[in-house]
């Protein structure tokens, strides 16, 4: 029946969502791969723009209208009809992140709910990443009342916005500390440590390394983490500009692959497309391996078992209860797979543990230290059809 009730509750909260939050495919980007000098080319930056900021509202209290007494019912024993609603600000420079705007919002809004809470958060718009925009994004904030931000935002976002803001609680779930130039006392960090995760992905690789990435910033911050701990192992590097392209020339008897190590620091589709050619050319390379970045599901539909047999990934995300997972896949974001959703509820449940209700047990098992959230990484592989530990059979 508890389930039930969740679940009604949530089916309900999706569509709210739906008509709140619109995005088409074509706005998704892969934040990871966000460069601060591409964001210019994908906001345009008007002087002229209106003094305005979008905003949007959401409470507990709208799931209660128009639903039939008995899911009123439902939503105030999950409300826990508290007098005081947690109230929180989302920034979001939406023409900059895309879609991902709305699957923070998504998710939470899914930790909210599963937590029985009344609430309200509100949506700020600031369009781009610009100072004017995010200086009257938070004017509008602070005008509001509130002391609580969740800004999902690039790395030069995230150092304007420590600029600017000196007083309200910032967490920043797309960033990590160590992208921060000077880091606030009032700023927590969520992002991923990629180079705690080239750590562990070096102790699985032999003396002979070979390197392939795209023209990402991500791509270039992997790249130099694996010289500056293996420059004198490192036998081949390359950028694959076009992925869909045979590499056939890159590949094919290639010495330099033979019995290499081989990370692959492309998103899951270019990364999926190397490792079926490396197959169909028979390179006898000595393994693959990746960070968070390919760790999704899609690997599954991309690659044959034989091209992700050698495959090992280093994974950030660790497993919440099931009734948590069923509220995000209803409303609409992923903290199974997506890491920046996973990095937006884990800091969404320390927030409530340690400033909304103090003292509320923690559901998520990362720590906050010194402003960042520590994941603990695992090493899986890609069986025939899920991710399991590497060293199980």
């Amino acid at each position: 029946m508890k389930r039930w009730m969740i679940l009604t509750l949530a089916a309900v909260a999706l569509l709210q969502a739906a008509q709140l939050y619109k995005v088409t495919p074509s706005q998704m980007v892969l934040m990871d791969t966000l460069d601060d000098e591409e964001t210019a080319g994908l906001v345009v930056h008007d002087r002229n723009r209106s003094a305005e900021v979008d905003e949007e509202v959401i409470t507990a209290d709208e799931y209660l209208s128009d639903n039939g007494a008995e899911t009123q019912h439902a939503v105030t024993q999950l409300s826990g009809m508290q007098s005081d609603k947690p109230r929180i600000a989302l920034l979001v420079p939406r023409k900059v992140i895309g879609g991902y705007a709305d699957s923070v919002a998504n998710t939470i809004l899914s930790s909210l709910l599963y937590r029985r809470g009344n609430f309200l958060i509100e949506v700020f718009d600031s369009g781009t990443q610009n100072p004017d925009d995010l200086k009257l994004a938070l004017g509008k904030i602070r005008q509001k009342g509130f002391r609580l931000i969740i800004a999902p935002l690039t790395p030069e976002g995230a150092n304007r916005l420590a600029a600017l803001e000196h007083d309200l609680l910032v967490y920043v779930p797309t960033v990590n500390i160590s992208d921060i130039q000077t880091p606030a006392d009032n700023f927590l960090f969520g992002g991923i440590d990629y180079e705690q995760q080239i750590e562990a992905l070096l102790q699985y690789a032999n003396d002979k390394i070979v390197i392939f990435g795209d023209r990402s910033r991500l791509a270039k911050k992997l790249a130099d983490a694996i010289r500056q701990r293996r420059l004198e192992q490192i036998v081949y590097a390359k950028e694959i500009k076009n992925p869909k392209a045979s590499l056939e020339y890159l590949l094919k008897e290639n010495s330099r692959l033979k019995n290499a190590s081989i990370f692959l620091n492309m998103p899951v589709v270019t990364s999926s497309l190397l490792a079926a050619q490396l197959t169909r050319y028979k390179v006898p390379y000595y393994n693959l391996l990746s960070t968070q970045v390919n760790y999704s599901p899609l690997l599954f539909t991309l690659t044959q078992y034989p091209d992700r047999q050698k495959l090992y990934i280093a994974n950030a995300i660790s497993d919440v209860p099931f009734a948590l997972q069923d509220i995000n896949t209803l409303i609409g974001s992923d903290i199974r797979f997506n890491w920046i959703d996973y990095a937006a509820g884990s800091g969404m449940d320390y927030l409530y543990a340690n400033y909304i209700s103090e003292g509320a047990e923690r559901v998520f098992s990362e720590e906050m230290i010194d402003g960042q959230l520590y994941y603990n990484t695992q090493i899986v592989r890609a069986t025939e059809g899920s991710f399991r530990p590497a060293g199980l059979p």
